[in-house]
């Protein structure tokens, strides 16, 4: 297939065939520009340079555009580049189409939501719009007239009426109940008879930046909990969540309210000033565990600066009794919580800060406070497996971006390195916490022949209509009912992600299902199969077996992006469908039997040491150490 332009005396055209895009540049007497690239190449959604040019900086052409199943391939002119792209239909359009959409007003209160919008497109001709609508998430749909310009909307006034519109939307019509916590403003827009969305915006000041996940507007409404907030691209969000237990208590709405928070936050920040005493909060998920070597790395830190270091638990939590009497040892949404809470310097964790308080909390002081401390991640899986995206909240510049983050190696260090790009002198390697806590290969041959199920949750599954068509939930079927060739249902466990578990509990491997914390069962592994999890090297260090069954990996990439380790530095044998899974199952299973050795080579050994290099126990003494070091304990 192939398609031309002509500008003045230049002429392009673009052909795509055995899956390669070529584009081509001539022009009188000059030798042809040729860029090419093939297919499997480009990454979804990501805009790509070719290097060519055209002389009018402010056209916007396509030059080239070719349907491919659920997405679009094709190659344009914008900013006096040519482009190329292979992006969803949803999005294909934006990248040629001139628009404006920004906020001039908005406010949230009891009454519901009003908000005026700045907002229009530019047609010189080659544009059909129709079914102009703005949309909130799933929650609104509200059609309108959409301004169209046949001139660039660079110079329009912001008073210009042509181009300003005016919403409102009732309180109940925004926190009616559904699924859906988040929810994006959005035009929607058929162009082209192509369904395309972008954006509401919103202005950012570069000094608001690192705010960017504070609540704009907040407050609870009926059994729920709303904000407006923004991203730092200038997004916005309606949130909408039904009220923790927890915030519908008295002690909750006082310590929580504005008159309280905002003393509390102005006195913490008047200490941090003044004293040189540093404060670090150590905590697990939900303030709910004890378990992941925080603990313990608290307790070294107390030992050194016993005014310095405060461990945060639920006193509902199943840990609470086993710590509850250490001094430093603080309840959740305690007095002391909250005097801690804003008067803390550093937040150390295998969990982001939001995990302190109510996710997605109402609270802007306790958010604002986030931005100002400094946050060390401790990883609670090695980033050696999936690829951190763009969507990644960890990212460099992302609203949880980690001042520091502990790693087992070079080799993850330079990963987390180039897909975060979070500066090396910001990666402490150190060794994780948690492997301080696992006895190194303490499983043999002679242990108890337990296989264990985990597979990934797939986000791009959430909302599959019948979710017995998912991938997950007939993969683990069909693996765990290849295993019971093999061995007695007893010695198989399944690890589910709770959103299955509704539906998996009414299957044959209801009684494998394993419902403790997922440490414990990791422990008695001999054999894990699992397809893109991180805790293959958790069960690995213990001395256990690791088969990854990866029958969706092409879709699973191309949806999530490249898995971090190459072919060979993988830990254990690859199956890309059922027959090779049975095939590299047979090989090491018999009688009732793991024979380890099958799984468990010297060459997975041999790599399973570069990518987490520390197996002698002192991870968190390394770590406290280096903490120490950077003064932050």
């Amino acid at each position: 297939m192939e398609q031309e332009s002509s500008e003045e005396t230049m002429k392009i055209s673009v052909s795509f065939k055995n899956q390669i895009l070529e584009i081509r540049k001539e022009g009188d007497g000059l030798q042809a520009e040729i860029w090419q690239k093939k297919l499997e190449d480009f990454e979804l959604r990501k805009n790509v340079s070719t290097g060519l040019t055209v002389s009018n900086k402010k056209i916007r052409k396509i030059l080239f555009w070719q349907p491919i199943g659920e997405n679009i391939l094709m190659a344009y002119t914008r900013g006096g580049e040519v482009k190329a792209c292979y992006a969803p239909t949803r999005g294909a359009y934006l990248r040629v189409l001139e628009r404006i959409c920004r906020v001039q007003h908005i406010s949230l209160d009891r009454t519901g939501l009003s908000l005026q919008l700045q907002v229009g497109v530019v047609n010189h001709g080659e544009f059909t719009f129709e079914n102009a609508a703005l949309v909130i998430g799933e929650r609104i749909r509200q059609p309108f007239d959409i301004p169209v310009s046949k001139k660039s909307l660079e110079k329009i006034k912001e008073d210009d009426p042509f181009f300003i519109r005016k919403f409102h939307f009732s309180m109940d019509e925004m926190a009616k109940d559904m699924e859906e916590t988040s929810s994006r403003f959005d035009i929607a827009l058929t162009v082209n008879g192509m369904d395309v969305t972008f954006p509401v915006k919103i202005e950012v000041p570069d000094e608001d930046l690192k705010y960017r996940h504070v609540p704009m507007i907040s407050f609870f409404y009926k059994d729920n909990a709303v904000q407006i907030k923004h991203t730092g691209a200038g997004n916005v969000l309606f949130v909408c969540r039904p009220m923790e237990e927890a915030e519908k208590t008295p002690s909750f709405r006082f310590w929580e309210s504005e008159a309280v928070s905002s003393r509390l936050y102005r006195k913490g920040k008047k200490e941090k000033e003044k004293s040189s005493q540093k404060v670090s909060l150590f905590y697990e998920k939900f303030c709910q565990k004890a378990e992941e070597g925080t603990f313990e790395i608290f307790d070294l830190a107390w030992k050194r600066n016993p005014k310095g270091a405060y461990f945060i638990i639920n006193e509902n939590a199943p840990d609470y009794q086993k710590i509850k009497d250490h001094p430093n040892v603080v309840k959740q949404y305690s007095k002391k919580y909250y005097e801690l809470l804003f008067r803390a310097n550093t937040y150390i964790s295998t969990e982001t800060p939001f995990h302190l308080n109510v996710i997605r909390s109402n609270n802007k002081y306790y958010r604002r406070s986030i931005a100002e401390n400094t946050f060390v991640f401790l990883q609670h899986g090695v980033t050696y497996m999936k690829c951190h995206g763009p969507n990644s909240p960890f990212l460099a510049g992302r609203e949880m971006e980690p001042d520091y983050i502990v790693v087992n190696s070079e080799k993850e260090k330079e990963a987390v390195h180039r897909m975060m790009g979070i500066d090396p002198s910001r990666i402490l390697k150190t060794g994780m916490a948690i492997f301080s806590k696992i006895p190194y290969k303490h499983l043999n041959q002679d242990s108890e022949d337990i296989a264990v199920i985990m597979l990934t949750w797939k986000p791009y599954e959430d909302n599959m209509e019948d979710f017995t068509k998912s991938t997950y939930y007939q993969n683990t079927l069909a693996v765990y009912k290849m295993l019971r060739t093999y061995l007695p249902a007893e010695n198989i466990r399944v690890v589910i992600h709770p959103k299955t578990g509704a539906h998996l509990e009414k299957t044959e491997l209801a009684p494998s299902i394993w419902k403790k914390p997922i440490s414990e069962v990791l422990s008695t592994a001999k054999l894990l199969i699992t397809d893109y999890s991180s805790v293959c090297y958790n069960s690995f260090y213990q001395g256990g077996g690791v088969v990854f069954f990866q029958e969706d990996l092409e879709f699973y990439e191309k949806e999530n992006g490249r898995l971090i380790p190459k072919e060979d530095e993988y830990i254990g044998k690859r199956a890309f469908s059922l027959e090779e899974l049975n095939a590299i199952l047979k090989e090491g299973l018999s009688d009732g039997k793991i024979q380890l050795d099958a799984f468990r080579t010297e060459e997975f050994e041999r790599r399973y040491r570069l990518i987490n290099e520390f197996s002698d126990g002192k991870n968190m003494e390394r770590l406290c150490n280096k903490l120490e070091e950077l003064g932050l304990i």
